[in-house]
């Protein structure tokens, strides 16, 4: 038994020392394709301070009801329209160190996705146009995206190795050496789970938005950022 476990260790201890003999190199590689976004997504909401809380929801209850017309006369389907915050509440205004009632406040807001707007490239300004004839409409966060971006993302991230093993043949040519195998890759960033910031973010209110605006879209990234460990001999 003895005998065993020291031919263990020292079994051990060359793998070990084999290990620590090994020559590697570590590099980092990002691979960027760019895509023009055919879809996006906006929030709108109306809200409205009366007497009684039955008369301002009436007011934001009709203006929605517009703002549902539009959509539908654009084609915009209702599994691509939700209600994200509808509330009632108390409107108060702080004067001279005390909070002064004011009137009962009514809010909605939804969320709409617009798609196909490659094809379709003048949808969004005449929708936007449409929506903000509506007096008192407020348009926030409006952020343009691509529908589908699993091939986008198959692209980057055959970018990025390959950006990484271009890396360790220089690295290991210029040592007199040549890369043997991958060892280990680590993605530094899970872009592919928690999305693509679009390039373009605005907001629109009902007063200051003209008819006939150009909404240019530009060209988006997706992006994968990986680090790969290369063992060179």
């Amino acid at each position: 038994m003895a005998l065993a476990l020291f031919a263990i260790f020292l079994l051990i201890g060359c793998n070990t020392k084999k290990q620590e003999d090994q020559s590697t190199v570590s590099v980092s590689g990002i691979g960027t394709v760019l895509v023009q976004p055919d879809m996006v997504r906006m929030n709108i909401n109306f809200s409205y301070t009366a007497q009684t809380t039955q008369q301002a929801k009436r007011e934001v209850d009709i203006k929605m009801q517009q703002i549902m017309n539009i959509l539908k006369e654009d084609n915009i389907e209702d599994k691509d329209i939700k209600t994200v915050s509808l509330s009632y509440d108390v409107e108060v205004e702080y004067r001279e160190g005390r909070n002064v009632w004011i009137g009962q406040r009514a809010h909605q807001t939804i969320a709409v996705t617009i798609n196909d707007i490659v094809n379709h490239p003048n949808r969004l300004p005449e929708l936007l146009d449409k929506l903000t004839a509506i007096d008192r409409v407020v348009i926030r966060n409006i952020l343009f995206d691509t529908k589908d971006k699993t091939e986008l993302f198959r692209q980057s991230r055959e970018l990025a190795y390959q950006k990484a093993l271009d890396k360790a043949n220089q690295y290991a040519a210029l040592s007199g050496q040549k890369v043997v195998k991958t060892l280990k890759i680590v993605e530094e960033r899970n872009r592919d789970i928690l999305g693509v910031s679009a390039q373009r973010n605005a907001a629109y209110e009902g007063a200051g938005f003209s008819t006939g605006s150009s909404v240019p879209i530009g060209e988006q990234e997706v992006t994968s950022e990986i680090t790969v460990i290369f063992l060179i001999d």
